[in-house]
């Protein structure tokens, strides 16, 4: 019985080469732009996203036609680089977003392809190295280091069942 593959992709040597250099060029725009927090660090700030961000704009709009409103320890000037900045890369960030969780997704099926095959092929080798096929118990016991801690017995029964 032939397992289900969910996904064929095959990227040409052109097509990475293009993809790295586009890395590349992204890389070079955002060096010294962006900043890289901690998890730690992240969960110390607010997102301003969705509904968040009719307020703040609303809010700003306020602010930058009203600025005797304005606390004088707020630098005006900053907080309009601010922000235009962050509504330039919100769309960046959602394309990215998009692309980046169409890759994970592809990866996560070709995983699941790779890793249900494999399994087939392990337990395969499982019944080749029981009659003794020749090679089959060499790669058995290789690949059965991947599950270690278990009796033999029960190892052979939890490998890979996909």
């Amino acid at each position: 019985m032939a397992l289900e593959n969910l996904v064929s992709v095959v990227f040409t040597d052109a097509e990475l080469q293009q993809l790295d250099k586009a890395f590349d060029e992204i890389e070079s725009v955002l060096k010294n732009k962006v900043i890289n927090l901690s998890a730690k660090q992240r969960q110390q700030h607010g997102r301003v996203k969705y509904e968040m961000e009719v307020w703040v704009n609303k809010a700003f709009n306020y602010a930058d036609v009203n600025p005797g409103l304005m606390p004088g320890y707020i630098d005006m000037d900053e907080l309009r680089a601010d922000h235009i900045t962050h509504n330039q890369l919100n769309p960046r960030i959602d394309r990215l977003q998009t692309l980046l969780q169409g890759m994970l997704d592809t990866n996560l099926l070709l995983g699941t392809d790779l890793y249900s095959n494999l399994g087939a092929f392990y337990r395969s080798l499982r019944e080749a190295s029981k009659t003794n096929a020749p090679g089959a118990s060499a790669i058995y016991k290789d690949l059965k280091q991947q599950f270690p801690g278990r009796p033999s017995a029960k190892a052979d029964e939890q490998a890979p069942d996909a």
